[in-house]
């Protein structure tokens, strides 16, 4: 029987966090909000939080199953070699398939942010950044989590300071009058919109266990994959609840249910204390970073499952 050949271990503990957050920031945050509140209405930031719970049981079986069987291929992988040869391509090219349009839909809605300062051609531009994360996952994971974590820092960066001056805007300068208007009622469609909400943002979590693709090329998989997913889930669902809670807190509620950019539309309010445009022009880097890592981070978790069913000879071997 001929030995497959392994694939390098070179992604440390940094670059695990990296592709998890980098996999679940884009939309989630930059582009959902104002249609989830029109489920949810103020309650929406639970809705998030709900979510980022329900996603437990998957990331600690994810890291469970990733940390026993360290190989490329993740959730094709382990069905393969559970329940056999039929159900792993299924198993393998669905996370494929997922994970390519939600990099394609990540790549496009760098558009819909770019659009505030100029227009772009949204097609073509996805199309060249496609090509070029394409060009750093054949050079390498490492070369590609490089730019991972890069993307990540300038988009955490960002959401923080965002974070931290909305806080401190709401709490000096709204009124409790206003602010009690803007969570009234809490929970508009009752029990059911709520459900339903957290059923319509939990896409914004799916990101997390696909880390699990790359998981041979981890350094020391028994501490770095459950560790990395945890801190990650934590960061980004910390970035959610309290955000969101601010874009609630500052815009007003039918404003909102129409907005396709909040972040930047409620950035606009508190950081005009900033030179025009900085604070407009800091919400668009994180949104254009936030895209591009879950586009760079979705081609190199995509890239395993073929290379894994390939060294199977579930399909042609040439894609090994």
């Amino acid at each position: 029987m001929q030995m497959t050949k392994r694939l390098k271990k070179e992604l440390t503990l940094f670059d695990v966090v990296a592709i998890s957050t980098g996999a679940m920031f884009s939309s989630g945050f930059f582009l959902l909000p104002g249609l989830a509140a029109a489920k949810a209405g103020p309650s929406v930031a639970i809705a998030y939080l709900i979510a980022g719970l329900l996603i437990l049981p998957a990331m600690f079986s994810m890291a469970e199953l990733s940390t026993a069987m360290p190989r490329a291929g993740g959730a094709y992988y382990f069905l393969d070699r559970s329940l056999g040869p039929l159900a792993g391509p299924v198993g393998g090219l669905g996370p494929y398939l997922a994970l390519t349009l939600k990099t394609a839909f990540a790549l496009i809605g760098i558009g819909a942010y770019a659009a505030i300062f100029i227009e772009l051609p949204v097609k073509p531009v996805a199309i060249t950044l496609t090509l070029i994360f394409m060009a750093l996952n054949i050079f390498g994971a490492k070369e590609t989590t490089g730019l991972q974590r890069l993307l990540v820092s300038i988009l955490i960066g960002v959401l923080i300071f965002f974070i931290v001056q909305g806080l401190f805007w709401i709490f000096t300068t709204e009124t409790t009058e206003t602010l009690e208007s803007r969570m009234t009622p809490f929970l508009p469609f009752g029990i059911e919109g709520l459900l339903a909400t957290v059923g319509f943002v939990f896409v914004s979590y799916a990101g997390l266990t696909k880390v699990a693709s790359v998981a041979e090329e981890i350094k020391n998989p028994a501490r770095n994959i459950p560790l990395g997913m945890m801190i990650s889930l934590a960061l980004t669902t910390f970035i959610y609840v309290v955000g969101v809670f601010i874009i609630v807190a500052v815009l007003d509620p039918a404003a909102l249910r129409e907005d396709l950019t909040p972040v930047a539309t409620a950035g606009a309010t508190f950081l005009d204390w900033l030179p025009q445009p900085v604070g407009l022009v800091l919400i668009v880097v994180a949104a254009i970073a936030a895209f591009a890592s879950t586009g760079n981070a979705g081609l190199l978790s995509a890239s395993r499952y073929p290379l894994a069913m390939a060294r199977d000879r579930r399909i042609p071997e040439s894609f090994a």
